[in-house]
């Protein structure tokens, strides 16, 4: 029961992180329109309610599973609208609580009229925001990926320990919120100004949930690294022995049973999961939605002499033609994918920032159609989930493979690249083109959001393995020869310069010229490759995988 007070901390902390944007406004209004202590108490209360009710029915109900998360936001978001309008409008709620009986539901609790109104709005107010709470907190999500399908019993205790911790906090918020309205005088006329204008708050957080903007603001603010304790937190786990595994992934016909990851179930609803590669039920949300962080689907460029940036930017770099086109990771590290159309070919160029991985697929599906990717929000050991747009099938990025989905067990074609930094472009390559900062979306181009994350040894989601044979962020260039993947370390190979070797009976050859790479087989054919940082290679290939290392030959 280590985990248990953890899960309480996890609770106390989540209010310092952007996930429950939503929740702070309307607590703080709800429980400022009302008087009395009560209103706060039953608001909080019947959030922690439907929290806990919400996360272990959509944890066990199949039924949940394929409500996509708009319906829940838009459920929420119209309730806490409609409590919005009653606060602006008081008059109106009277006459909906005596028609539907909500008045005399509640008149058991309370005397007056004004009290019997304030109980039944507290509670829904409350209630209406389970099925728009998410965390960002990797308890919280360890709690649902590991302890609830391993111990019933355990997980709901920490999860029961996590929504104390983070109800207490909401209290105190709610009832603060109270003591600061007391003592302006003219905030408790029950039909004044006040009142209404805090009705006009939940009216605009209201339409703000039900549209999803306020999802959309949750991913932005992720997405420019304020993750509040987020990190904190993680460091904290990283150090517990939880005394918990996570269930082996198993698939979901009659050999074995198992659910897909909610976040993704919920969104993607016309997969087969019973069809779909064990590897997907290992996935974890990232924190933003689907297309929260957005892949660019028109991407415009400009002359390398118009861009900028330092010279020690790397970036991925396509052959176009007779030209030359430049992807550079100041811009991909905010939109993850760029749908591009290279010499004729449809190509997704893409890079995962967090396991440092840089590949360029073939955007044409199996079935011959090409389509668009996008980010889905999934991690697996850090590793990006990509999904199609034409099928809604979930693809891991570092393989290219499709793990649900019309496709399951395919993989997309590797398309040739080079990975340089913009001084060695502007040295080889003067007459580039450049991914254009002008991408339609606001970010700060010159700022990593990530911060020193690829110098540092910490991670934001901690690998399930780690292999110590080489630091965990060193990259990779790797490649397949056969049915062997092979990974060699890029600055090595860099400084050596060529290396050959034999990779199950094939000689593979690796020459490297102006920072260029060429991976040959030994009858002469080109092989592609990508990159990737080592734990991310490790943990998918460490006991199949093979080595090559210049230094020590």
């Amino acid at each position: 029961m280590e985990l248990l007070p953890l899960s309480l901390l996890a609770g106390v902390l989540t209010v310092l992180s952007p996930c429950v944007l939503p929740l702070l406004p309307v607590i703080l209004a709800g429980s400022a329109a009302e008087s009395g202590r009560r209103s706060a108490y039953l608001i909080i209360a019947s959030l922690a309610v439907s929290v806990m009710a919400f996360t272990l029915l959509i944890r066990g109900a199949s039924a949940l599973l394929g409500v996509p998360t708009d319906v829940w936001l838009i459920v929420s978001g119209s309730l806490v609208l409609f409590i919005g309008v009653t606060l602006a409008f008081p008059t109106l709620w009277e006459r909906i609580s005596t028609v539907t009986g909500l008045n005399r539901a509640t008149g058991e609790l309370v005397d007056s009229s004004a009290q019997r109104t304030g109980t039944a709005r507290s509670v829904l107010l409350g209630l209406s925001l389970g099925p728009i709470f998410t965390s960002c907190s990797p308890t919280y999500g360890l709690i649902l990926a590991a302890v609830l399908p391993t111990s019933f019993a355990v997980g709901f205790a920490n999860l029961l320990a996590y929504t104390v911790g983070l109800s207490a906090v909401m209290l105190l918020i709610a009832l603060g919120g109270q003591s600061v309205t007391r003592r302006m005088k003219w905030a408790v006329d029950p039909n004044g100004a006040f009142r209404r204008g805090l009705g006009g708050v939940l009216i605009v957080v209201g339409l703000l949930i039900a549209t999803g903007v306020v999802k959309d603001v949750e991913a932005w603010l992720v997405e420019r690294g304020i993750l509040g304790a987020v990190v904190l937190e993680q460091g904290i786990l990283d150090q517990v022995d939880t005394g918990v595994d996570a269930p082996e992934p198993t698939r979901l016909d009659g050999s074995a049973a198992t659910e897909p990851p909610a976040f993704l179930a919920q969104r993607f609803t016309t997969i087969d999961w019973q069809s779909a590669d064990p590897a997907i039920f290992a996935a974890i949300s990232g924190g933003p939605p689907p297309d929260g962080i957005p892949a660019l689907d028109d991407p415009s460029f400009v002359p390398l002499a118009q861009v900028t940036s330092g010279d020690d930017v790397q970036a991925i770099v396509l052959q176009d033609g007779t030209g030359v086109r430049v992807y550079p990771y100041n811009i991909l590290v905010w939109h993850e994918i760029v749908n591009d159309t290279v010499d004729g070919v449809p190509v997704a160029v893409t890079f995962c920032p967090l396991c440092g991985s840089a590949i360029v697929f073939e955007r044409t599906l199996p079935n011959g159609t090409a389509t668009t990717f996008g980010v889905s929000g999934g991690l697996i050991d850090s590793n990006m989930i990509m999904f199609d747009r034409a099928t809604e099938g979930l693809w891991q990025q570092s393989t290219g493979r499709a793990l649900a989905g019309e496709f399951v067990g395919t993989e997309l074609a590797l398309h040739p690249f080079q990975l340089l930094t913009l001084g060695e472009v502007r040295e080889s390559h003067p007459n580039a083109r450049v991914l254009s900062a002008d991408t339609g979306f606001a970010r700060d181009y010159e700022r990593n959001p990530y911060g020193d994350y690829d110098e540092s040894d910490q991670f934001i989601f901690a690998p399930s393995t780690l292999d110590d044979r080489y630091p965990a962020k060193l990259i990779m260039a790797a490649f397949v020869v056969g049915e062997k993947r092979v990974a060699v370390p890029w600055l090595a190979l860099r400084e050596a310069g060529s290396l050959e070797a034999e990779v199950g009976g094939t000689t593979v050859s690796l020459e490297v010229s102006d920072g260029e790479l060429d991976v040959r087989d030994d009858e002469g054919r080109s092989v592609p490759f990508y990159f990737e940082m080592w734990f991310s290679w490790a943990v998918q290939n460490a006991t199949t995988g093979i080595v090559l290392d210049p230094a020590s030959r």
